[in-house]
């Protein structure tokens, strides 16, 4: 799988509050994407430290990557920050298999024989978790598309066939649906795999 991805910081601002890792392990690739309340410098900090955290468990967990329980560290973790919400998706090549656990308003979209779209739960990680976390799993087929963005990307599923159809690159694609989807209001960021 080849991932791009691209953000930009509100305007105004000279520091996005979302960030993203793109990590291959043993099993496959864990994909994370965090947006910080609010945006500038305060929400580069939580989100920052959530990525922080989910690579030093990527690192000593290497295939075996439980989803629920990086969550559970990363909320620790954001206890003295002002939070962020998180989408977290772990590809097992190995096994055929992807996962996937969304807390907060973090859009994920997997382009397969079928769209798929798991449903995230509310909260602010750091602050206020769900009693009950859901981890998404479906299986893979050679050939799916993971789109995975930040709310300050409109939710459009125009941009599925600019990925797809447009013969750009995954990193071109992930600049466009920036510059044509991202709003002007908030931090975007989106990452594209296929």
């Amino acid at each position: 799988m080849i991932f791009g991805a691209f953000g930009r910081p509100i305007e105004g601002e000279f520091v996005s509050g979302d960030a993203y890792l793109i990590r291959e392990i043993e099993s496959g690739w864990l994909i994370a994407l965090a947006d910080g309340l609010g945006h500038g410098a305060a929400a580069a900090e939580a989100s920052e430290k959530a990525l922080s955290i989910i690579d030093t468990c990527a690192g000593a967990h290497g295939s075996e990557v439980d989803l629920r329980d990086v969550l559970r560290l990363c909320h620790a973790g954001l206890a003295c920050t002002r939070g962020a919400v998180i989408g977290l998706c772990h590809l097992n090549l190995k096994d055929r298999v992807w996962s996937s656990l969304i807390v907060g308003n973090i859009i994920l979209r997997v382009l397969s024989d079928r769209r798929l779209n798991p449903v995230p739960a509310g909260g602010i990680v750091g602050h206020k978790l769900p009693k009950t976390v859901h981890v998404a799993e479906w299986p893979y087929c050679q050939g799916d598309t993971l789109i995975l963005h930040t709310d300050g990307v409109r939710e459009d599923y125009s941009m599925d066939s600019l990925v797809t159809e447009w013969g750009l690159t995954v990193q071109q694609a992930a600049e466009r649906i920036i510059e044509q989807y991202g709003a002007k209001t908030d931090d975007a960021t989106v990452i594209i795999g296929r």
